[in-house]
């Protein structure tokens, strides 16, 4: 996929509304941008990365993983693989010998909309059932409703889902994806968790990829599933996943009630893939638009509203003549954007070389898979029962590649010496605190956004990464 890049003005749009987007998420305390990437008429109008993030780097993104799941059901289609009212049983006749009545009625739509006919969230409940194989175990579990008639948000049926597509293509989705959707969108390293043996990949969630990756698939179905003249996704299935499958009123937040598609939401404005903690593929077709963001927030509807009141409005039908110091103006401020540090939130100073101080767990809530901390000099030793890795306590953010997090640190007026922890494969920031004269350590979340282990991501901090690339 050629994006060519063009100024805000030249493509109609006010640079001051990208602008006050800014302002609006960096002085919201509940978020913490990452990374932003706007297309307008196919040309990408604004890019930047609040350091330590990097436009290079993979990182999960957790739900967003949906939409490409849902792009490899359109690609399936389109060979005559399968088809959305195909019977689930058809596909998976082995687990439908004993299938309740409702459940034998289920079709691929129905699994790909979220409208399996159960009223909650089924994860947890699948697993009970079946532990080995929790796919068996939801579909042993009978809907509350007719199949296709209620919404809920519920993670087995994507799995499902996505073990029916890789069937289907007899190799990871990953795989299947390459040739036919990733090389030509121009996306290179993505990289799927998988689940089970043989693995899975795992569809709802488990996808490592970067903002570049999320705007160019979000331009692709902008364009309704066609690429520099080449037709990827059939015919009309862009129009079939963005509109609404299923209702679902009964959500609170505004963007969440406007109803589901094919592994996709529909928005206030346009549709849209989004992932936990704030990752988003916002597609705007009245607009003739894409906002591919990263961030960590504790309020995924506040971002979306702030897109709303300060994005969409700056976007004209002309391109404007007066644009020259607006859009240089952003594209400064987009080339130095930069996450706050440790010192930026709490004062402080930084922090001198240290005696050898060996940190046992405090009172309270920690994170369970740290067991100790070691403190020598200038640098911190962070101990798990699988493994140990270092970072040092600078006062500016400092990456450690070979860990894959970045790191800064404060000393407080009390003595305690306060570390963020970035782990850059996720959207997530561990915030520890030191006291060198007890001895002792918390290692906590912040605003309580614990990563959501087990959708792609391992508890121990070591292993907050991405999986090994396909061979």
């Amino acid at each position: 996929m050629q994006i060519s890049i063009s100024s805000p003005a030249a493509e109609g749009v006010e640079a001051s509304g990208i602008e006050a987007f800014l302002d609006a998420i960096e002085n919201d305390g509940r978020t913490e941008p990452h990374g932003l990437i706007i297309h307008r008429h196919g040309r990408r109008i604004a890019e930047g990365y609040w350091a330590p993030h990097n436009a290079t780097r993979n990182r999960l993104v957790y739900s967003l993983s949906k939409t490409f799941t849902g792009s490899a059901l359109g690609l399936e289609i389109g060979e005559g693989r399968l088809a959305l009212d195909d019977l689930v049983a058809h596909h998976l006749p082995e687990i439908f010998g004993d299938a309740d009545e409702r459940t034998a009625r289920m079709t691929i739509r129905n699994i790909a909309s979220m409208a399996s006919g159960h009223d909650r969230e089924m994860l947890l409940e699948a697993f009970m059932r079946n532990s080995d194989d929790p796919i068996r175990g939801f579909f042993q579990i009978q809907p509350d409703a007719e199949p296709g008639s209620l919404f809920a948000y519920s993670q087995p049926p994507v799995l499902a889902l996505a073990s029916i597509l890789q069937r289907l293509a007899g190799e990871r989705l990953v795989s299947y994806l390459r040739p036919r959707l990733l090389d030509p969108l121009g996306i290179g390293d993505l990289r799927w968790s998988t689940f089970g043996s043989p693995g899975i990949d795992l569809g709802f969630s488990g996808v490592y990829t970067c903002l570049d990756a999320v705007a160019r698939l979000g331009q692709l179905y902008l364009d309704d599933g066609v690429c520099d003249g080449e037709r990827l996704l059939p015919v009309g299935f862009v129009g079939e996943a963005s509109r609404v499958q299923i209702p679902n009123p009964q959500r609170d937040e505004p963007d969440w009630q406007q109803g589901y598609g094919i592994q996709l939401w529909r928005s206030r404005h346009g549709y849209r893939g989004d992932g936990a903690f704030g990752q988003y593929m916002v597609v705007l077709p009245d607009h003739d638009a894409v906002i591919a963001m990263f961030s960590c927030t504790a309020s995924m509807q506040s971002v979306l509203d702030a897109m709303w009141q300060h994005i969409v409005p700056a976007m004209g039908d002309e391109q404007l003549a007066h644009g020259g110091t607006g859009d240089a103006a952003l594209a400064g401020r987009l080339g130095s954007l930069r996450q706050r540090t440790a010192i930026d939130r709490c004062g402080g100073s930084a922090v001198d070389g240290l005696d050898r101080i060996h940190l046992v767990p405090g009172e309270g809530l920690s994170h369970p898979t740290i067991t100790s901390m070691e403190v020598v000099g200038d640098a911190l030793t962070i101990r798990e029962v699988s493994g140990e890795f270092t970072v040092p306590l600078s006062a500016a953010w400092s990456t450690v590649e070979a860990s894959g997090v970045a790191s800064c640190a404060t000393t407080l007026p009390s003595g305690q010496i306060v570390v963020d922890l970035a782990m850059l494969a996720t959207p997530h920031r561990l915030e520890i605190t030191l006291d060198p004269a007890a001895r002792t350590f918390t290692a906590l979340w912040p605003n309580g956004l614990v990563p959501l282990f087990g959708v792609g991501i391992d508890p121990s901090l070591g292993s907050m990464r991405a999986p090994a690339a396909v061979e």
